[in-house]
């Protein structure tokens, strides 16, 4: 059905060009190149009003063949594409796989950092000695005494 709309698609695009080539423009167009006598061949008045109905006829048939061939190109599946477009959805799908893959080893990771955290800090509090100042509670704080020997003097400005 596609061929056959295609091939009279063509033929009718070639027809088309040729009736709007042999119709005579405002200025004579191409019947003067032909010597003036192509007017008697289509009857005493002329060429124009059957070719014109001729060209109007033509155009209305290519453009229903044009509109057909696009109606059937839109509806026409190509297996192509289809393999395509489920590659396409399986990568998809992978991918967001991956990614919750990965989300969900960086979040064992972060816990397992946080638990070594805590670990640590705990660990840290109890090698700390309860006679350290920090952790002694009625223990008097040490202080430095100061230096014996005063700072020298500025001299005025």
């Amino acid at each position: 059905m596609i061929t056959l709309i295609t091939v009279l698609h063509v033929f009718v695009c070639f027809f088309l060009i040729l009736v709007i080539l042999l119709q005579a423009g405002k200025g004579a167009g191409m019947g003067v190149a032909f010597g003036g006598a192509t007017q008697t061949v289509f009857g005493g008045r002329g060429a124009a009003p059957f070719l014109a109905k001729v060209t109007t006829v033509t155009a209305i048939v290519f453009m229903l063949t044009s509109a057909t061939l696009a109606y059937f190109s839109s509806r026409q599946e190509d297996p192509g594409l289809q393999r395509r477009a489920q590659q396409l959805a399986v990568e998809k799908k992978k991918a967001e796989q991956d990614l919750a893959k990965k989300r969900a080893q960086e979040d064992k990771e972060d816990k397992a950092k946080k638990a070594a955290e805590e670990a640590a800090a705990k660990a840290a509090e109890q090698q700390v000695p309860e006679s350290s100042p920090e952790k002694s509670e009625g223990a008097a704080p040490t202080t430095v005494p100061p230096s014996p020997t005063p700072a020298p003097p500025t001299p005025p400005r």
